[in-house]
């Protein structure tokens, strides 16, 4: 099976943390069909200098190129990255079709040597819009991965729902990542027989569990004091002024305890601002982008993960933070209920300081720490499996989703053999 992948939301040497989740998908789905990418390179990044569109030989690595038109990422899968243009802040219903026009020749040119049986693009607007009009072009069948705010939020705006409501009636095959997602989907319009779970994968080589305080020790944090880490984009939704509430009573009973914040985005300053003002600097520590590769000693070293946002899909840093031997406390939004468990993670009120409070000094019992390190989390070659066989399913008359789920473990078998 061949696959084209249509998605700003990949990594790239001006943002190499973005949606590296995209980019570990379309690997382990590169070891059981051809897999290529488009990742539009928003007009924004190219004009303040943050990449160049410098052209590069095939075998040269992203980091060392800054952001080519055309590369080869990690030695396993073809990146074009074509500029997108869009007017900011206006007309953003209008955003698909921008980037459309702003992909097409790339996608026009890949049909000289390549020609997919799907393309599959991730969130819903604008990404998918211009993913079924890419399928449209290359007589392929259109998947479009819904990640949460893209069918939460996106359709508060009454023309951009639209937008997203025509783009998941005309996929082929909608694949959400939890099940609450599932039914919005749905909701929204989806026919229900192209509507799938897909739950998100770990690389079990890097986020996996090893010895705390040698992990403290290697970011050159204290062996002994409590420490918490949040992971994310700093915006609204996350709610970090709720968390900067909770964490003060936190070390008014804790006064060694320590948060440390691994992102960046426009609420950071916000949130500075606040914890300067509660008087937290020494307890509130902002760390800023980390790399992939440093993320699992920071969930190693902690406690606790923790989250507090109002709106989620299933964010997959807690299935990161379990897969290195760490529970977490979150917000009870989305469908983060899915993955939680009594021995490894505590879930609140959103909004609820006090109870997100409480939920981070019991976290620190044992009890959670042991059930963190039985977990056992899904891999992205798991993932991968199973969306082959969604793809296969959803070309054949009369099957279903509940036909994928039992014939997953023929096709896993088939797959390792």
């Amino acid at each position: 099976m061949k696959t084209l992948f249509l998605s700003s939301v990949y990594p790239n040497p001006a943002s190499s943390v973005r949606g590296t989740f995209n980019r570990m998908l379309c690997h382990a789905m590169d070891e059981m069909g051809e897999v290529r990418v488009v990742a539009p390179l928003p007009w924004p990044e190219v004009v303040k200098g943050r990449g160049t569109r410098q052209s590069v030989n095939k075998s040269q690595s992203l980091v060392q190129t800054g952001c080519p038109e055309s590369s080869v990422d990690g030695d396993k899968v073809c990146v074009e990255r074509p500029v997108f243009f869009y007017p900011p802040k206006v007309l953003r219903h209008h955003y698909g079709r921008f980037m459309w026009w702003s992909v097409r020749k790339t996608v026009k040119r890949l049909t000289f040597d390549f020609r997919p049986d799907w393309v599959i693009s991730y969130w819903a607007h604008p990404d998918g819009d211009a993913g079924v009009r890419a399928a449209q072009m290359l007589g392929a069948k259109s998947a479009v991965i819904i990640g949460g705010s893209d069918v939460l939020l996106l359709t508060k705006e009454p023309k951009r729902c639209e937008k997203i409501k025509r783009v998941l009636r005309e996929s082929d095959a909608v694949l959400a990542i939890c099940d609450g997602l599932k039914d919005r989907a749905i909701e929204l319009g989806a026919a229900p027989e192209r509507v799938h779970r897909l739950y998100q994968g770990i690389d079990p080589e890097v986020f996996c569990q090893d010895d705390r305080a040698a992990a403290r020790v290697r970011l050159n944090l204290s062996t002994s004091d409590p420490m918490f880490v949040w992971v994310g984009r700093m915006v609204g939704v996350k709610r970090l002024d709720i968390m900067v509430e909770a964490f003060g009573s936190v070390v008014k009973q804790r006064p060694e305890a320590k948060l440390y914040l691994l992102g960046e985005g426009a609420a950071e300053q916000p949130i500075r601002q606040l914890v300067e003002k509660r008087g937290l600097s020494e307890s509130v520590i902002f760390v800023g982008a980390v790399q992939q590769s440093e993320l699992p000693d920071w969930y190693r070293a902690a406690d606790a993960t923790l989250l507090s946002s109002e709106s989620e899909g299933l964010p997959n840093v807690l299935r990161e933070s379990l897969a290195c031997g760490t529970p977490w406390v979150s917000t009870d939004v989305g469908s983060i209920a899915e993955i939680a468990a009594a021995d490894h993670s505590i879930i609140v009120p959103v909004g609820d300081a006090t109870a997100l409070a409480d939920g981070v000094l019991q976290i620190l019992e044992p009890i959670y720490r042991n059930g963190a390190a039985a977990y056992q989390a899904k891999t992205w070659r798991d993932t991968a499996t199973k969306l082959q066989m969604i793809l296969s399913g959803s070309g054949s008359a009369g099957s279903t989703s509940v036909d994928v789920e039992a014939s997953l473990a023929d096709l896993s078998r088939e797959v390792v053999s």
